[in-house]
């Protein structure tokens, strides 16, 4: 599948204008086969994703979208303009899990559910993100608060908890995206990975200071990644990593693509992508569905 930019689309429109001849045939009808073709070949995006996806307090904020609090300049908006989409889902919903993709659940910290985001997803689907598991089992809130308790807190979970945690996280990331290649057998699904908050140990004010184990939390970003990249291996899809894209564009960075222990107004929530943050995920997104194309 070769996808238009919106520019080349344009040209070609421009074109027929003014050579009619272009359209195949003597007569006037319209080329029903070539149309027929045109159609099936437009690309219906859906994305699926937790707050690293959704992009809360992003502004602006779609709302509409509720509880989930999704931004309209989080990477799957970006993308769906890059691409020029025919069609565009964003179900992405912030503190999502594994769960929330397959069935209709709340989300951690809420009583009411939501719907289940595979719900979006059809035979007609032929592009879909998923950015999921970070939530799962806690994962990141589990590796923030150890990681700034005293002592060896973090490296023993780092050691003893986190490689069961991701085991299961892998399971359950890989049943999510067989779900979605059952429901839309044609689409080009792929799975993309999450910004780096630290990096390599560096630390900041905006990060804690010397009271965060920042070179534990880097460690386990690391492991988070390459959890992600098994389930994209063992269920047979595109994994898009960010965590070498994203190593000098952590929280403490001179152009950081994630906020610390704060975040400026508007520009996303703590510890998550702001939105330079996500547009550099769109492109990396978009280039590899070019590459797949």
């Amino acid at each position: 599948m070769r996808l238009r930019s919106r520019t080349s689309a344009a040209l070609c429109a421009a074109a027929l204008l003014v050579l009619p001849a272009c359209s195949g045939g003597d007569d006037d009808a319209p080329d029903e086969q070539s149309a027929a073709s045109a159609d099936a070949d437009a690309l219906r995006y859906v994305a699926l994703g937790d707050s690293y996806t959704a992009g809360p307090s992003i502004n602006p904020v779609d709302g509409d979208s509720g509880q989930c609090g999704r931004s309209t300049r989080n990477y799957p908006s970006v993308l769906a303009e890059e691409l020029d989409v025919a069609s565009f889902t964003d179900v992405s919903c912030g503190g999502a899990t594994s769960d929330n993709i397959l069935q209709a659940v709340p989300i951690p910290g809420s009583t009411e559910p939501v719907p289940a985001q595979l719900d979006a997803v059809d035979e007609s689907t032929s592009l879909v993100t998923v950015g999921i598991g970070g939530n799962d089992d806690g994962l990141f809130s589990s590796l923030a608060s150890v990681c700034v308790a005293p002592g060896d807190a973090c490296g023993a979970y780092l050691r003893t908890k986190l490689p069961k945690v991701l085991a299961a996280t892998t399971t359950r990331v890989t049943t999510v995206l067989d779900a979605v290649k059952e429901k839309a057998p044609d689409a080009e699904v792929l799975l993309v990975g999450y910004l780096r908050v630290t990096a390599n140990g560096q630390s900041c004010e905006l990060l804690g200071g010397s009271g965060v184990d920042t070179s534990g939390v880097a460690q386990g970003e690391k492991q988070i990644d390459a959890a992600l990249a098994k389930a994209a291996q063992a269920a047979g899809v595109t994994y898009v990593s960010m965590t070498a894209a994203s190593e000098d564009h952590h929280a403490c960075s001179e152009d950081p693509w994630t906020n610390g222990l704060t975040a400026p107004l508007g520009d996303g929530i703590t510890l998550h992508p702001n939105a330079e943050g996500m547009e550099a995920v769109a492109d990396a997104v978009a280039d590899a569905v070019d590459q797949d194309a």
